[in-house]
C-alpha cells in the first residue's frame, strides 16, 4: 500500500472516530428510548468504518471479521431504529432478520478461524458486505413505505444516508466477487480514490444519518405534541377547539364536492347522578368507556370529539341523514352495555340528536347551523324520555328550543 493510501485511510479513521464521539454524545443526551436505537446504531456504524479502515491498513481474518460484524450490527440497529421512530405501512417481521444476522456472523467467525487467511478474508468480505446490503435494503423499504404526508427534511436525509450505505456495501460486494478468492480483503481495488470510495460513502452515510435521524426524531416529537394539544386529556378524543377546526374544514369540503355532512350531538343521560353518587373519578371512568365505545363504533373518516362535560359530538363526512341515523342508533345500543358504578346500578344511556348540513356559502356558518340543529334535536330527545335518537328538522328555528336551556347546560353555539 502506498504512503498516500496510508494517509487517506488514517484520515478516514480519524473522521470515523469523530462521528463515533458525536454519536455517543447524542446517545447519552437523548431521553426517548426509541431514539437511542439510532444513536447507538450510528455509534456502531462509525466503529464499523474505523474497523474497515484498520483492516485496510493491517488486513487479517480477525480485523476483516470485526469490520463486517460491526457494520452488519450497525445497520441492523438502524433498521430497528427506523422501524421504531417511523410510521411504516409495510410490516416486516424483525425476528428472522435478527436470527439470520447472528447465523451469518457465526458462519463468518468459523471461516475466519478455520480457512486459509487470504481465502478467509475474501469470503468474509463477500458474505458480510452482501448481508449488510440486504439489511440496508430492508431499511430503505421501511423509509419508502411511509406516507408522503409524514416525510420531511429528516426523512430525506435518512434516505440519503441509507442509499449511500447501500451503494458502499453493494460496491464492496461487487469488488469482492470480481477479485475471486486469491487476493486479500477488504480493499478490493488498487490504491487511490476509487479504492477509498466505499469508505467515503460510509462516512457520508454516517454524517447524513446522524443529522437526518436527529431531525426525524425532532419532527416526530413535534408532531406528537401537536396531536396531544388537540386531544381531550381524559378521553383521548378531540377537544372542542379541534372539533370546530375540523368541522369548518369538513363543511368546506362538503360544499366544494357537493357531498352530505351530518352531525351527531350526544349527551349522557342523568350523568350528574353518577358524579353525585359515585364521585367524579367513577364518572370519569364512565366517560372514558363511552369515549372508547364511540371510537369503536365510528369510521376512521368520522370526527369524534368531546364537546364538553358529558356531551360528545360525531361529525360524519360524505354521510346522508339515513346513514347517520343508523350510526346514531348503533352507538345508542352499544353504550347501553356500559355498566354504571355499583352504587348507581344499571347501564349508561345517551340521547342523540342527528342533523344534516344545509348548503351555505360560509363553512363556519354551515357548521354552527348544523350543530345548532343537532343540539336542538338532542334537547327534544331529552324531553321525550331520553335514551333515544331524534332527527333534526331542516331549520334550526323550527326546533323551538328556548335559549335558557343552552345557558343552563353551558352550551354555546356560534358565539
Amino acid at each position: 500500500m502506498s504512503p498516500d493510501s496510508n494517509t487517506a485511510y488514517l484520515a478516514l479513521l480519524v473522521l470515523f472516530a469523530s462521528t463515533l464521539g458525536i454519536s455517543v454524545g447524542l446517545r447519552y443526551g437523548t431521553q426517548a428510548g426509541r431514539c437511542r436505537h439510532w444513536a447507538d446504531a450510528h455509534a456502531i456504524a462509525s466503529a464499523g468504518g474505523m474497523a474497515l479502515a484498520v483492516s485496510a491498513l493491517a488486513p487479517s481474518p480477525f480485523t476483516t471479521w470485526l469490520a463486517q460484524a460491526t457494520c452488519m450490527l450497525a445497520q441492523l440497529m438502524v433498521f430497528r431504529g427506523t422501524a421504531s421512530i417511523g410510521i411504516p405501512t409495510v410490516r416486516i417481521d424483525k425476528r428472522p432478520m435478527y436470527m439470520l444476522t447472528v447465523a451469518v456472523l457465526m458462519w463468518l467467525a468459523l471461516i475466519a478461524a478455520y480457512c486459509d487467511p487470504i481465502c478467509a478474508q475474501r469470503l468474509i468480505s463477500m458474505i458480510g458486505h452482501a448481508a449488510t446490503a440486504a439489511v440496508v435494503w430492508q431499511t430503505l423499504r421501511l423509509l419508502t413505505s411511509e406516507r408522503r404526508a409524514h416525510r420531511g427534511l429528516g426523512h430525506s436525509l435518512v434516505t440519503v444516508a441509507c442509499c449511500a450505505q447501500f451503494a458502499a456495501q453493494a460496491l464492496l460486494t461487487a469488488w469482492a466477487f470480481s477479485k475471486g478468492l486469491e487476493s486479500p480483503a477488504p480493499r478490493a481495488v488498487e490504491d487511490g480514490a476509487l479504492g477509498q470510495a466505499p469508505l467515503l460513502l460510509m462516512l457520508i452515510a454516517a454524517v447524513s444519518g446522524l443529522i437526518g435521524f436527529t431531525l426525524l426524531g425532532t419532527e416526530r416529537l413535534m408532531a406528537e405534541q401537536r396531536a396531544l394539544a388537540r386531544l381531550d386529556p381524559l378521553t383521548g378524543l378531540l377537544h372542542r377547539g379541534a372539533l370546530e377546526h375540523a368541522a369548518v374544514a369538513r363543511a368546506s369540503d362538503a360544499a366544494r364536492h357537493g357531498t352530505p355532512l351530518c352531525c351527531l350531538a350526544i349527551d349522557v343521560d342523568r350523568f350528574k347522578q353518577v358524579n353525585d353518587a359515585a364521585g367524579h373519578l367513577a364518572g370519569d371512568e364512565v366517560l372514558m368507556r363511552i369515549a372508547q365505545t364511540l371510537r369503536d363504533s365510528c369510521r376512521t373518516t368520522d370526527v369524534v370529539a368531546r364537546f364538553g362535560g358529558e356531551e360528545f359530538c360525531v361529525l360524519c363526512p360524505a354521510t346522508c341523514i339515513d346513514d347517520a341515523l343508523q350510526l346514531a342508533e348503533r352507538i345508542r345500543v352499544r353504550i347501553e352495555s356500559v355498566e354504571l358504578p355499583s352504587v348507581v346500578g344499571g347501564h349508561a344511556s345517551v340521547s342523540i340528536g342527528v342533523a344534516q348540513a344545509s348548503p351555505m356559502p360560509d363553512p363556519r356558518e354551515c357548521w354552527e347551523d348544523l350543530f345548532a340543529r343537532a343540539d336542538r334535536a338532542l334537547y327534544r330527545a331529552k324531553h321525550e324520555g331520553r335514551n333515544r335518537v331524534v332527527r333534526a328538522s331542516v331549520s334550526a328555528q323550527a326546533e323551538g328550543v328556548p335559549a335558557e336551556w343552552h345557558a343552563a347546560c353551558g352550551v354555546s353555539v356560534g358565539g
